[in-house]
């Protein structure tokens, strides 16, 4: 059985939760809290005291796309949801690069905003990470389909690092007005009749 360490919010433990749930790989999750009572423990798990962990026969993998290269390899043929090869396969890469890329500019932006004291907070910065936000924002907006999935008629690993990034820029006040991403939000929403992306939400018990 496999393990998912990490907490609710964040879009690279969900990514993994749910890429796991679509291919029908069991695993159980545990809640690590690396900004409170975890830190000191984890460390054993990852030297950087980062998530996700996934734990499996071959030992504890860190880092989302070692992880996730792990479920793709591991996993039959009709559960992998990278297409094979050539163009499709590079298109679905480059969606999944740029939901990355956005979900670490929101965490920056969450440390920045949230963690550090108000009075040390680096406007410039912020500002400069929201500029950042939006824009990549409107980029995956335009590549997002209208009705169905990225994968076609089926979810596919854009999909799941789309939505993970996007509930995760929900739980941003700065940023959780959908109002100039309506298909994204059509996608989010979409997602939420599957079970594979419910149960991980951030809202979820």
């Amino acid at each position: 059985m496999l393990t998912l360490y990490g907490g609710k919010r964040s879009p690279f433990v969900r990514r993994v939760a749910i890429w796991m749930a679509l291919q029908g790989t069991p695993y159980t999750r545990e809640v690590a809290d690396i900004f409170g009572a975890d830190f000191e423990s984890f460390s054993a798990r990852n030297p950087l005291v980062r998530v996700p962990v996934l734990t499996t026969p071959h030992g504890d993998l860190i880092e989302t796309a070692a992880i996730i290269d792990y479920l793709e390899t591991s996993a039959a043929p009709d559960q992998r949801l990278l297409p094979a090869a050539g163009a499709e396969r590079v298109a679905c890469l480059q969606v999944i690069a740029l939901a990355n890329a956005i979900a670490e500019k929101g965490v920056a932006y969450v440390y920045e905003t949230e963690r550090r004291p108000a009075e040390l907070v680096w406007q410039a910065w912020v500002e400069r990470l929201a500029t950042q936000l939006r824009q990549g924002l409107a980029s995956l907006e335009a590549q997002a389909p209208e009705s169905g999935w990225f994968g076609g008629d089926a979810p596919n690993g854009a999909d799941a690092a789309v939505v993970a990034t996007v509930d995760f820029l929900g739980t941003i006040a700065d940023f959780s007005d959908a109002t100039g991403r309506p298909r994204l939000d059509a996608l989010a929403r979409r997602s939420l009749d599957i079970p594979a992306f419910a149960a991980s939400h951030p809202t979820a018990s």
